[in-house]
């Protein structure tokens, strides 16, 4: 079974939503938030459903590499 169809159980999506890397409970937590996934050739643009983009500039340069504005929310409060 290729990875992708087992992405809920591989992502710690809770760790992924914390909105803080430090936990004095949890010290494992900074690593999971971390935790990167790679995908195997490039993946075309219209496969992504959305953007989380820092600032305008961001955002301008996605629309240039002709993403719809619709797909792109910026959020400076994001770690990125």
């Amino acid at each position: 079974m290729p990875d992708v169809e087992r992405i809920e159980s591989i992502l710690d999506k809770e760790a992924i939503e914390c909105k803080y890397w430090k936990s004095d409970s949890d010290l494992d937590l900074k690593r999971r938030k971390e935790a990167e996934f790679l995908v195997l050739g490039d993946v075309p643009i219209a496969a992504i459903r959305g953007f989380y983009v820092f600032n305008e500039r961001a955002k301008n340069i996605l629309l240039e590499s002709g993403v719809n504005e619709e797909q792109i929310v910026i959020r400076p409060d994001y770690y990125f």
